[in-house]
């Protein structure tokens, strides 16, 4: 019972001082509403033992009585009685004792008698208004206890959702991170500067490929955070980039097909080129009666990517970027703006991006 009354006693001291001046309130309140009543103050030896005994029935009953509201069976409502009748048979005793005390003083005191039908009716009145008011504060009590265990739990499950989006944010970043540290960048960029040299007075087309490859290592390894965006034309350069390599390598046709209209939108980067490499990792290229088809519009703020290859019989694997994971990157920035749908009819692979970019 002990732990029981210091469990659901209030933990923060400043309450205390709550408290009492609610209580001070209170007695103010009622002594001189009681004295205008009857045109004069009782004794102070009155107050001074009656209004302790109420204070100590209203903190019994709130944290001992109602320790529990919930009443879900038969036996809790026993309990229950049985407390409420113990704790009004012992304020019954301990008011008859006050008032036999007052009554032998000799104070000048105005007590009724104990035995008399006015007191029975005025202590159980009594006993009702002040384990009223408890109940009142019990409940109200109650109802804080939930709001801070709802908020607590609100604010817990922000903050997971939060860290769990803030991981996924580094996640991405560091398989971006990972994928552009694959290369020594300064290596790179030296030795394809010193072919372009070599071969641009004898070889310019070559010159040219070797140009824009160095443009395409530029660009992916770039240092740059996964969430940092960049423009949607530097974006579609290196897609640009991209397939001036591939068609080095392939003598199939492949049709490429960009339209930009809206040229000051962002994107975050390496996003779009992972769709169209899928199609030449994937993708077989020498079927001269289905050519690989890649088109991309950006119009009003609407970005629109389409692919159509003919599937290989055995498909390479790719580097990890994958579709999967350009869906996560989707999904992470892009939540609710974007729709990816891609599958196979026929060893016919159609894959389509929609993302809302304003």
């Amino acid at each position: 019972m002990r732990d029981l009354v210091l469990k659901n006693i209030p933990e923060k001291r400043y309450t205390i001082y709550y408290h009492v001046v609610a209580w001070v309130v209170f007695i103010c309140y009622e002594v001189t509403l009681s004295a205008a009543i009857r045109g004069s103050y009782n004794h102070y030896s009155d107050y001074l033992f009656h209004y302790p005994l109420y204070i100590i029935l209203f903190y019994v009953h709130c944290f001992i009585i109602l320790a529990d509201l919930s009443v879900k069976t038969v036996i809790d409502f026993v309990k229950l009685s049985l407390f409420l009748g113990l704790e009004l048979a012992v304020y019954y005793g301990l008011n008859v004792l006050i008032n036999n005390y007052l009554a032998a003083s000799g104070w000048e005191v105005n007590v009724i008698d104990p035995s008399s039908r006015l007191f029975h009716l005025g202590t159980f009145y009594r006993f009702l208004y002040i384990a009223g008011l408890s109940t009142g504060f019990r409940i109200a009590l109650n109802l804080l206890a939930s709001q801070r265990r709802n908020i607590e739990y609100l604010t817990e499950t922000l903050t997971h959702q939060k860290e769990k989006e803030s991981l996924k944010a580094e996640l991405l970043n560091s398989e971006l991170s990972f994928l552009r540290s694959q290369i020594n960048p300064h290596f790179l960029f030296n030795s394809l500067n010193s072919v372009y040299n070599r071969i641009r007075k004898n070889d310019p087309n070559s010159a040219e490929y070797v140009m824009a490859l160095a443009d395409l290592m530029q660009y992916a390894l770039k240092p740059q955070a996964a969430t940092e965006e960049v423009p949607v034309e530097d974006e579609l350069d290196h897609i640009s980039n991209y397939f001036k390599l591939q068609q080095m390598r392939y003598s199939a046709h492949i049709d490429l097909k960009i339209f930009n209209e809206d040229r000051e939108l962002k994107i975050i980067p390496l996003l779009l080129i992972s769709l169209v490499e899928n199609v030449f990792q994937h993708g077989d290229l020498n079927r001269a009666d289905i050519p690989p088809i890649i088109e991309i519009s950006v119009l009003d703020g609407q970005l629109n990517l389409q692919t159509s290859n003919y599937t290989r019989t055995d498909p390479r694997r790719g580097n990890g970027v994958g579709l999967t994971n350009t869906r996560k990157r989707l999904e992470l920035h892009y939540p609710g703006r974007y729709s990816l749908e891609y599958g196979a009819d026929k060893n016919i692979f159609k894959l389509k991006l929609h993302l809302n970019l304003k």
